[in-house]
């Protein structure tokens, strides 16, 4: 088949051409770092001609500026900027935000908003810990999907079809640790079983979390609360944080 035939759709049902945009500007995501377009092919197992298109057309466009002194690739904040509407629609949700201050103020641990984005779930809001010694987390961070707590809530509250799915191209990645659908099916079992997820020393280690998923979309889209701190202070507050979460959400969403 022609490398160049970017129209035509791939066995997946994604047009090549938006998969391979995508893809390029999910891997400056994970780098944050400039590329080159030789690293960007290789890493992406793309043919170097369609490569060097796509990145031209990203820097006519505006999302990606082109550095000559290096011949290296950056995104520009339009790309930042194609999301910030629905993080602006997130935080200004008035009952979210009572329920994360309620947390906040009864725990004392960081609390969080945080939503999908792509293979990661990334923190869009953040009320910082009280103590002296707790889990810091920055506004825009990620978390992997299949690993944190958040990622786990998140995926527990989607269809099982979809999240079959949503592996099966995860796995595909290259340089992807294979995620197991029975593990993955069992972990979503367990978030069902205690009401929500939970994960220790996952991301970071002596760190834990919690995670359970909002129900009620916010722009059609699903975010998910997030209760981090030291490993022995949330293993110690577990039962404790789920029933608060959950009471908290039941009384303000009714």
């Amino acid at each position: 088949m022609n490398d160049n035939a970017e129209i035509s759709p791939n066995p997946g049902g994604v047009v090549k051409s938006a998969s391979r945009t995508l893809a390029i500007l999910e891997s400056f995501q994970n780098w944050k770092r400039p590329a080159g377009a030789r690293e960007i092919a290789r890493s992406l197992e793309m043919p170097r001609s369609s490569a060097n298109a796509l990145l031209a057309s990203l820097v006519t466009l505006g999302y990606l500026w082109f550095e000559p002194k290096n011949a290296t690739y950056f995104p520009t904040l339009k790309v930042g900027l194609l999301g910030d509407w629905l993080i602006g629609s997130i935080r200004r949700d008035r009952a979210l935000g009572s329920i994360l201050q309620e947390i906040s103020s009864a725990t004392g641990e960081t609390v969080s908003i945080a939503m999908r984005a792509g293979f990661d779930m990334q923190f869009v809001t953040i009320f910082p810990s009280t103590f002296p010694v707790a889990l810091n987390i920055e506004e825009g961070a990620l978390a992997p999907l299949f690993e944190s707590a958040v990622g786990m809530a998140w995926l527990a509250s989607q269809e099982s079809g979809e999240v079959e799915d949503l592996l099966t191209t995860y796995n595909k990645r290259p340089r992807s640790k294979p995620v197991v659908l029975a593990d993955l099916k069992r972990k979503i079992s367990e978030v069902g079983a205690k009401g929500a997820a939970v994960a220790y020393d996952k991301v970071l280690p002596d760190t834990g979390a919690i995670g359970l998923a909002y129900p009620r979309p916010v722009q059609g889209q699903t975010v998910v609360i997030g209760v981090a701190g030291p490993y022995d202070r949330i293993r110690r507050s577990e039962k404790q944080i789920i029933t608060l979460i959950r009471r908290l959400v039941r009384q303000t969403l009714g």
